[in-house]
Parts: C-alpha cells; sequence; structure tokens
C-alpha cells in the first residue's frame, strides 16, 4: 500500500484532527452488516480517515502510541524479548490500516482497546470493555476455572448477568483458552474474560467479530487435536454440561 499524503499542505493538524474525531464517531455508528448503501459510507469514510491520517500526523502522534499501554499493544514490540535484539515493527501502512479498522468498530488507538497481531487489528478485553460502556450495559462476570482440556487448553466457566435497556437477564458461556507452562491463572482468567465480554456484546447488539484472537497467529499444531477441539466445540454449545465433558 502507498504512504498516504492526499490531505497535502491544505490540511492543518488541527483540521486533520476534527476530520479524524469526526470520521471516527461515524464509522462506530454505522452497521454494514445487511446493509448495502452502508459500503457507500464506509469507503466515503475510509477515504476521510486515509486523508486525515497522512504519514506526518501518524509519526507524530499515533506510531509513539505503539506498543505502549496508554496506546496499543502489538506482537513486535521492537525488541528480541530474550536477547534484547533490536527488531523492526510495524510499519506506518500497517498502524493506518488497524486504526481504521478499529475505528469501524468504535475502538480507539487509547487505552489498549486493540492490539495489532500478524499485522492484523484485535479488539481487546479493555476494547469490549469501553465497548460495553458505549451502549450503557451494566454487567457481572463471575470467572470459575474447569479443568483443563488438554495440556494445551484451559477451561473456564463465565457466568454473566447484564442490564441493558431495562432487560435484566444472564448466561453461561465456556471460554477455552490456549496455555503453556508459563501461562499463569490470571492470564488465562483474563482472556475467559475478553470471550466473555466479546459474547455479551455480540449478543446484545447482533454483532459478529468472528473467534479470531490474540492466539489465532500461532502454529496449527499448537491448537491441539482434532478430539481436542471436538470437545471445545462440545462445550460451547453446552456450557452447562461442560464440567461433565472434562
Amino acid at each position: 500500500m502507498k504512504p498516504t499524503d492526499q490531505a497535502g499542505p491544505q490540511m492543518s493538524l488541527v483540521q486533520a484532527q476534527e476530520s479524524f474525531v469526526a470520521a471516527c464517531a461515524e464509522a462506530g455508528s454505522i452497521n454494514l452488516a445487511n446493509n448495502a448503501g452502508a459500503a457507500f459510507m464506509a469507503a466515503g469514510i475510509v477515504n476521510r480517515l486515509r486523508a486525515a491520517l497522512t504519514d506526518n500526523v501518524m509519526c507524530e502522534f499515533f506510531m509513539p502510541l505503539m506498543n505502549t499501554k496508554v496506546g496499543f499493544l502489538t506482537d513486535k514490540p521492537g525488541y528480541d524479548r530474550k536477547t534484547g535484539e533490536v527488531k523492526p515493527t510495524y510499519s506506518v501502512n500497517i498502524v493506518r490500516d488497524a486504526i481504521i479498522d478499529a475505528a469501524f468498530m468504535g475502538l480507539l488507538p487509547t487505552g489498549n482497546q486493540f492490539n495489532i497481531i500478524s499485522e492484523r487489528m484485535y479488539p481487546t478485553k479493555e476494547g469490549f470493555t469501553a465497548l460495553l460502556k458505549k451502549i450503557g450495559c451494566k454487567y457481572f462476570i463471575t470467572l470459575t476455572p474447569l479443568p483443563d482440556v488438554s495440556p494445551q487448553c484451559a477451561a473456564v466457566c463465565c457466568k454473566i448477568n447484564y442490564e441493558w435497556q431495562g432487560d435484566k437477564n444472564g448466561f453461561t458461556v465456556t471460554a477455552t483458552v490456549k496455555k503453556d507452562g508459563y501461562s499463569s491463572m490470571d492470564q488465562i482468567k483474563g482472556k475467559a474474560e475478553r470471550q466473555a465480554k466479546k459474547k455479551l456484546y455480540e449478543y446484545l447488539t447482533g454483532c459478529d467479530f468472528g473467534d479470531a484472537d490474540e492466539d489465532s497467529s500461532m502454529p496449527e499444531d499448537q491448537t491441539g487435536t482434532a478430539a481436542v477441539e471436538s470437545k471445545k466445540e462440545e462445550m460451547r454449545k453446552n456450557p452447562a454440561e461442560a464440567p461433565k465433558l472434562l
């Protein structure tokens, strides 16, 4: 993808900021699903975001947010965690695309609302927390660890109670989380909480963000055997029966 400098000298930094804020507000409010007309609106918003997010704007304001919790984290922190060797981070083009993708979910490049994993934007637990707050949903999630599905896969029962638009209700989901010998229970619960908040937001809004998560790019041999995948699917379909399946 070519560098984006369409804004040229005509757009000042203040104008770029105002255009970015307005375009993000519109992007987060349109419903792309089952709405053919929304495609035209989305294309216009993408063009406006690209016009505002020039290379200069990206380098001065958004690239410094990368790999910070104030901004957003990535799987390319700029160094090798074991050796300390300096490594390349994501390019301006990839970060710009991630910010634009996030805008259409209503997510911002601050507060770790999304991460960039394998060059793709991934909504985080904090992101879904922000989305639920935005729609005015009050909720409480109880996390109960279950026996592991396999040595590489943990299971957590997530009991969700919520209040939204006068409706008080609840449901239970079983979150399956990939793990290794270094995974702590706090990390496992954090990933399970993200899955629970994602399910709640999808349930309330009718959106479907797919099953991708921060482990989606892991090599195939780490995802478990067919038997493990079958058991995980049964647990998702029948949360109440999950303990019996383990």
